[in-house]
């Protein structure tokens, strides 16, 4: 009988200890569901009218600068000499600075770096200066062609772009390839020296192989120099004579050179006049005067021969 009392002892703690737990796991839902999350909001930030000024005066310097390095530049350089392509930036920046060739989109520079095998390129920067020069010694003819100087800012990626000329200067004697001169006239030959970037320091004149600048053997042989945009060489031989004749030179330093046969006869040699000289005074290579007229003299033996 006591077991019985104990069992339902049992039953009505069970039976109270799950009807008070069923209230608490509710309540503890309902407090949960009421909470609630508030996003974080960022206070609105007042605009300072001296920062907005500043930063746009920065923007408009930027805008500027992309301006100014978007241009381009001509620059004409000498065959065998060397060419400077400039490139300023408006800050001093250390390996932001490269330059590239065009024709290949070659990188030959990146800062003070040197990103080709060939040795005569090489970029110029003195440190703290704003100049990215790009040099180029020894000027070949396929060095022609655009050039571009990329610059990395903060806005992003300006260029400037330099066209390069390579030109190749020449001397010139205008007239015809040949000139007659009469005994003691005066030979007067005139040099023009074209596309020249840089003025020759030196024209030199050559009668056949000898250099007569400063002839004084001979005498009477004069050179003046004429400087300007075409530099100019006069050279005059004065009383002319025989041995005078021959070819003569005009050339510079790093110029295609230009030369011409001066014939100087008697007045009264005709055929001396219309028979080339071979250079260097050596016997002439068409036939001589006598043989010419032998062979005149037999034509119209041969004439008559051929109607019998």
């Amino acid at each position: 009988m006591a077991s019985w009392w104990v069992l339902l002892l049992l039953l009505c703690l069970l039976a109270l200890v799950s009807h008070a737990s069923v209230p608490l796991g509710v309540a503890a839902r309902r407090h949960k569901s009421r909470l609630t999350v508030t996003p974080l909001r960022r206070p609105k930030a007042t605009l300072d009218p001296e920062a907005a000024a500043a930063a746009a005066a920065a923007l408009e310097e930027q805008r500027r600068a992309a301006v100014r390095n978007n241009s381009v530049t001509d620059v004409t350089g000498q065959l065998g000499t060397s060419a400077f392509l400039p490139c300023r930036t408006t800050h001093s920046m250390e390996r932001q600075v490269s330059w590239v060739r065009r024709r290949d989109w070659h990188i030959l520079t990146s800062g003070t770096q040197t990103y080709t095998r060939e040795e005569r390129f090489a970029v110029h920067h003195p440190e703290g200066s704003t100049e990215w020069t790009l040099a180029i010694k020894y000027l070949e003819l396929d060095d022609a062609g655009t050039y571009e100087c990329q610059v990395s800012t903060g806005a992003g990626q300006a260029s400037h772009l330099v066209r390069l000329a390579v030109v190749s200067p020449r001397a010139v004697i205008p007239g015809r390839g040949t000139r007659h001169v009469q005994v003691g006239s005066t030979i007067s030959l005139t040099c023009l020296i074209e596309q020249s970037p840089v003025p020759p320091q030196f024209i030199f004149w050559y009668h056949d192989a000898r250099m007569i600048n400063y002839e004084r053997q001979r005498g009477g042989v004069e050179v003046h120099v004429e400087g300007g945009p075409t530099v100019t060489s006069r050279l005059t031989v004065s009383d002319a004579q025989q041995q005078d004749s021959g070819n003569y030179t005009c050339a510079a330093a790093n110029t295609d050179a230009a030369s011409v046969f001066v014939y100087v006869t008697e007045e009264d040699n005709k055929i001396a006049a219309v028979q080339p000289r071979a250079l260097g005074g050596g016997p002439s290579t068409l036939p001589c005067p006598p043989l010419l007229a032998s062979f005149l003299l037999l034509l119209p033996l041969a004439s008559v021969a051929a109607q019998r």
